[in-house]
């Protein structure tokens, strides 16, 4: 019974704050509907904004705000480039709708941060490759990855090296994009090259390169980060799928 009236309570202080304070209302269904995780919800979001430093709790602020109000960053994006139209705005504009899969228009927003830059950006280059690339404009992500100046950077050249192949794969030349594979396959983090790698063996007819690839993807599955599994779960779920059709 105090439990219930605990709940209540803060709830409706939650609740005054977020009319109190001009907060997205958006709030008030998640913290009445689902008093505790709203409630929580809202208090890491909305209420610890002194923690910000802490690296732990801008993430579980941005996952969960993202839940509760998911434009709420690219609104914020845009409205820093309204107010100051610089490359690096532009840039966290793109980045917000990337991650919204907005693809096309964040493209947009990297090419005139790369107009406004004074000198030949690699980050703003290789964010125009991939929007470009998830777009569907292969040609146009071919063509910026060839503008992007040498890196010393191996990690950076792995990357220019995945969407290579990503691209040589769409374009019908499987033969060029399982050579790239191969050849960064242990330096990427994650399971997405091994799983391409074992869609490609699967349609050149090597079943048995790809029970080896995908007997390796579940090895290190058990390995795997719980957030990582979540954020691939589709990659997770076809790997363990094909797995299964190949015996």
């Amino acid at each position: 019974m105090h439990w219930f009236v605990i709940s209540i309570a803060l709830q409706l202080l939650c609740i005054v704050h977020v009319f109190r304070t001009g907060r997205n209302t958006a709030w008030i269904m998640a913290i009445a509907f689902l008093p505790m995780v709203g409630i929580l919800a809202y208090f890491i979001v909305e209420i610890l904004p002194g923690m910000s430093g802490d690296r732990r709790v801008r993430q579980a602020r941005l996952a969960i705000s993202d839940t509760i109000d998911p434009e709420r960053r690219v609104r914020d994006a845009q409205g820093a480039v309204e107010f100051s139209d610089t490359v690096g705005n532009r840039m966290e504009y793109g980045d917000a709708l990337m991650a919204r899969e907005r693809y096309d228009q964040a493209l947009e927003q990297f090419r005139v941060a790369e107009r406004k830059s004074p000198y030949a950006d690699k980050a703003i280059g290789m964010r125009i490759a991939e929007a470009a690339y998830e777009t569907g404009l292969a040609k146009d992500a071919l063509a910026a990855l060839d503008r992007l100046p040498e890196t010393g950077s191996q990690s950076e050249r792995d990357r220019r090296d995945l969407l290579r192949a990503k691209v040589a794969e769409i374009n019908g030349k499987s033969a060029d994009a399982l050579t790239l594979y191969r050849s960064i396959v242990d330096r990427v983090p994650g399971d997405e090259v091994r799983c391409r790698i074992a869609a490609i063996l699967i349609a050149d007819g090597d079943k048995a390169g790809a029970r080896a690839m995908l007997s390796e993807v579940e090895m290190r599955k058990k390995r795997t980060p719980p957030a990582m599994l979540k954020a691939n779960a589709a990659m997770y779920d076809w790997a363990k799928r094909m797995q299964a059709e190949l015996g």
